[in-house]
């Protein structure tokens, strides 16, 4: 028999989601550069270094730019499972679904955030 000051907590469950790119992490992180270990089958690439909207990186032949903006539509879409978390699976649906900058570097660098298996 419930009273008047019983508290039901029938179907309250907490749920919490994913955590979207963490941009200060990795701006701490590349700032001043670092090397990152490379998928199987891609390029060699360093990050040269990172400020308030882009994370750059080097290849021996190329330089490029991971704009934030991608980077942070990418995990959103990982988080909702619309991109696969495996970094070789991701890469072909971020190239459809977010941007076709670098893929591979970006999945590369997601990986060595944590945000990709």
């Amino acid at each position: 028999m419930s009273t008047g000051t019983d508290i039901e907590h029938a179907g309250a469950e907490m749920t919490t989601e994913p955590a979207g790119l963490d941009w200060d992490q990795a701006v701490e992180k590349y700032r001043d550069g670092a090397a990152v270990d490379t998928l199987p089958g891609g390029a060699t690439v360093t990050v040269s270094g990172a400020d308030d909207e882009r994370i750059y990186v080097k290849h021996q032949l190329w330089t490029a730019e991971l704009h934030r903006y991608n980077l942070e539509k990418g995990v959103d879409l990982v988080n909702q499972g619309a991109i696969p978390r495996e970094a070789n699976k991701f890469i072909d649906k971020y190239r459809t679904l977010v941007a076709d900058e670098r893929p591979t570097v970006a999945a590369t660098i997601l990986k060595d955030l944590g945000y990709l298996s």
